[in-house]
């Protein structure tokens, strides 16, 4: 063309070709652990499945089945509009040395493909460490895959909206889908299914009170409750086909509660929010009277306990939960829900704490899971195990404290609630 010289770019060569940009998704899956939702997973482009494992520090790694260049991660997190997940991601080219370009968290408001840049590095592996959640310390993720330099797709869910109930309440566990909800009514003195077998005033910032030592308030399901409708307290049957009274029973449910104690006479009682049963009294021999309890001591200390019937307690051991109760608005949920433990029909009992009552910064306190080993005295009620989990609903959820002669509450809920993690 003509005699001019002209160079754009001058650089040594490194002997290697410069790695391509990532491809679009990655071609295998491993992982640290998992429940049973394996790694693959969360690289198959199904958002409805998800790889997930429980424990802080639980970490998947994908592979793009070759060296390239990586500045963002694309994530849709399992129940990603729930809680906001706190993790890292890091890099390798080897699969062996790791380095952490990305420290974070989910932002909490979508289950969608979220994008996190970091300064583009050359990786294969991405190894995405989950350390718990708002929520829990699960790890579980839906879908992820390297950013390849277009953006991840709009979320559907308008922000700032998921996860909330009526009051403005984080839920752990999204409310079934045509499932049995009760929220404390505006007014609840009216409501047909809530009885607080008591008196209760309202408080002039829309709160209530309850002046008595001995507190028992009742939340029914829609069928309400009838005794004469419970054929057979057998704890057999009741196990096989799932409720005492009705279906709908309360059975997998999250219970939440807010409280504030104001006189107290002994400080190692406790409130319990329960359910799985009915009335708790000494007719059908105490069988009616079933249920798990989340129990919160007055002076911070948790534990779960097992009522086989009224009254047969076992009682799990102490943890500490927080610092002593009075004088402060504190937040209370108690989760129950069916599980399987290898194939056997097991519950898992889950208790959390809101200290500042900002509804959102829910804190796990205990954890536990009653696969037929724990206590029991079944036999007493027609069981043909002592121990058998109580894996039956019932007509009645309690509200419960003694010993507290001023308690303030409110933005109480009972909530069926799909029994899958």
């Amino acid at each position: 063309m003509n005699t001019w010289a002209s160079i754009a770019e001058l650089k040594p060569g490194t002997g290697s070709t410069p790695p391509a940009d990532a491809p679009e998704r990655f071609t295998s899956a491993a992982a640290s652990g998992d429940d049973g939702n394996v790694p693959a997973n969360a690289i198959d482009g199904d958002p409805a499945t998800r790889w997930s494992s429980d424990g802080v520090g639980q970490w998947i790694t994908g592979d793009l089945g070759t060296v390239a260049q990586l500045g963002a991660v694309d994530i849709g997190w399992h129940r990603g509009d729930e809680r906001a997940n706190n993790f890292l991601i890091s890099t390798s080219t080897d699969g062996t040395a790791f380095t952490q370009v990305y420290s974070g968290k989910s932002s909490g408001t979508t289950a969608a493909l979220e994008r996190y840049t970091f300064s583009p590095v050359s990786a294969r592996y991405v190894r995405i460490t989950v350390n718990g959640s708002t929520m829990n310390t699960w790890a579980s993720i839906a879908e992820m895959k390297p950013g390849t330099g277009s953006a991840p797709p709009t979320p559907t869910d308008p922000p700032g909206q998921q996860g909330k109930d009526k009051f403005g309440v984080t839920m752990l566990y999204p409310t079934k889908s045509g499932g049995e909800q009760w929220f404390l009514a505006d007014n609840a003195t009216s409501d047909k299914r809530f009885d607080p077998q008591d008196t209760i005033t309202r408080n002039s910032d829309g709160s209530w009170k309850m002046k008595s030592s001995k507190v028992r308030m009742s939340v029914f399901t829609s069928t309400g409750y009838s005794a004469s409708k419970i054929p057979t307290y057998d704890r057999d049957v009741l196990a096989s086909r799932g409720y005492m009274q009705a279906a709908n029973d309360w059975k997998n449910i999250e219970m939440t509660g807010f409280i504030k104690v104001n006189s107290v006479s002994d400080n190692s009682d406790n409130f319990a929010w329960y359910a799985r049963g009915g009335k708790h009294n000494d007719n059908h021999s105490g069988c009616e009277g079933s249920s798990y309890k989340g129990s919160l001591h007055y002076d911070g200390r948790v534990r779960w306990q097992k009522e086989s019937w009224h009254v047969s307690y076992d009682q799990s051991s102490y943890k500490s939960g927080t610092s002593a109760l009075r004088g402060r608005w504190v937040g209370f949920k108690s989760v129950m829900r069916n599980t399987k433990v290898n194939g056997k029909d097991a519950v898992r009992l889950e208790m959390y704490l809101n200290e500042n009552a900002d509804k959102v910064t829910w804190k796990k306190v205990y954890d536990m899971v009653d696969s037929g080993s724990w206590g029991g005295d079944s036999k007493h009620c027609g069981g043909a195990v002592n121990g058998m989990p109580i894996t039956w609903g019932g007509p009645i959820a309690v509200f419960r404290w003694d010993s507290a002669r001023d308690v303030d509450f409110k933005w109480m809920s009972v909530r069926e609630i799909n029994p899958e993690q």
